[in-house]
């Protein structure tokens, strides 16, 4: 099991590296005008560390995916759901899907996935 975790993320960085510098021409001129290489700096972690999560999450998803297969059990379904929000969330908090819609930092749909996810996973466990 360790193993996967660590090929998923290793897969996760090398997706995450490719994509930072495919997306670096769209948001070049931002960098430019906002501060160089320290703004630059911080789209990189910034989009390397949820690339990072959108993989850990879709590994989790297959596993569950898997398990409610196998049981029908309503709790993998709601934590099916609660990672499946997740995802949506770690997407939208890219900043390079923010710089295509014209999203600014303080667009809060990202936190609003967050917060349905927070409440299905209360539910889960309240159960």
């Amino acid at each position: 099991m360790k193993k996967i975790v660590a090929i998923v993320l290793a897969i996760g960085i090398v997706v995450a590296f490719l994509f930072v510098f495919a997306s670096h021409e769209r948001i070049k001129e931002k960098v430019e005008h906002g501060g160089g290489k320290f703004v630059f700096a911080r789209y990189v972690s910034y989009s390397v560390i949820i690339i990072m999560n959108v993989f850990l999450l879709l590994a989790l998803f297959l596993l569950y995916a898997d398990s409610y297969l196998k049981t029908k059990s309503n709790f993998t379904l709601g934590l099916l759901f609660f990672i499946g929000i997740l995802l949506i969330q770690s997407i939208l908090s890219l900043p390079i899907i923010r710089a295509i819609f014209g999203l600014n930092y303080f667009f809060p749909l990202p936190h609003l996935f967050e917060t349905l996810a927070l409440i299905i996973l209360l539910i889960l466990s309240m159960e």
